[in-house]
């Protein structure tokens, strides 16, 4: 008979639900953002920032590339128009 009654206790501990845990809830969102904001500062205080010059001379390339870029560009655009605008006549 101990054998059947274990059997009946292993079933009853098998079917008893697992006690419920309390759901940990994370940081409040403020603490969050304040969190987040720290961290952008402190990466803000590693960066290593561009002299003046350099950002002057970093702007003139970017100019310098756009406006040739933009110029070829537009002297296709004009070859083309032309070219179209002489075949569809």
């Amino acid at each position: 008979m101990a054998r059947v009654s274990n059997l009946i206790r292993r079933a009853e501990r098998a079917t008893k639900p697992a006690p419920r845990t309390v759901a940990r809830r994370g940081p409040s969102p403020v603490e969050r953002a304040t969190r987040y904001l720290r961290e952008v500062r402190a990466e803000l205080n590693r960066v290593t920032w561009p002299s003046r010059q350099e950002l002057i001379a970093g702007t003139v390339v970017v100019l310098v590339v756009v406006s040739v870029t933009a110029a070829y560009l537009g002297a296709w655009d004009a070859v083309f128009t032309w070219l179209f605008q002489r075949v569809l006549r």
